[in-house]
């Protein structure tokens, strides 16, 4: 009975100890589905930072093409700013160069019209001068030394003949006027006044 007893009291203990086992399993086996499912949940972590880090550096690399796009663009920018710059220098250049010379142009423009005027002045005076002259000579024709020797000339040798030609030659020429002018000379040979 005594062997029994123990017997029972040791299946008793051996109960327990599998039932603790089980319990213990069992927590086992929950902590372990924690773990699967804590190390499932790291993984698809892990896996979603590896994927925003490859996003990260697609777009880091993407970035950097547009920054390498941006700097060419700035750099062809910058030449084509210097090109007009250059551009905008030489016509500036040339347009203070045309507006130096259309102003020697301009210049010699006006100094051309005031020698213009001066000559047409020059000329106006030396027409006058001359038509006074003329007039003038016209005027105090009779008076001349030249017109006295041809008046005496006339009067003393060919005034009838040159007045008979005339005559004969040119019937309708008004010789009256001629004889008036230079009538016959008197008796010492000279005009009449």
């Amino acid at each position: 009975m005594k062997v029994l007893g123990e017997f029972r009291t040791r299946m008793q203990e051996q109960r327990k100890l599998v039932a603790q086992s089980s319990k213990a399993d069992k927590e086992h086996q929950q902590a372990m589905e924690g773990l699967k499912a804590a190390l499932e949940s790291a993984r698809t972590a892990y896996e979603q930072m590896e994927a925003d880090l490859k996003e990260s550096d697609s777009n880091l690399l993407n970035m950097t093409k547009q920054l390498d796009n941006a700097n060419a663009a700035q750099k062809v920018a910058a030449e084509a700013l210097e090109a007009a710059n250059i551009e905008k220098s030489r016509l500036l250049e040339e347009a203070k160069s045309r507006e130096e010379e259309v102003s020697s142009l301009r210049k010699e423009l006006a100094d051309a019209e005031k020698a213009k005027q001066e000559a047409e002045d020059g000329k106006k005076d030396v027409e006058a001068k001359l038509a006074n002259a003329e007039a003038d000579f016209v005027a105090n024709f009779h008076n001349t030394e030249a017109y006295s020797n041809f008046a005496d000339y006339f009067a003393r040798v060919g005034q009838q003949e040159v007045l008979t030609a005339l005559r004969n030659d040119h019937p309708e020429f008004n010789v009256k006027d001629l004889e008036a002018r230079f009538p016959p000379p008197d008796a010492d040979g000279e005009e009449d006044s």
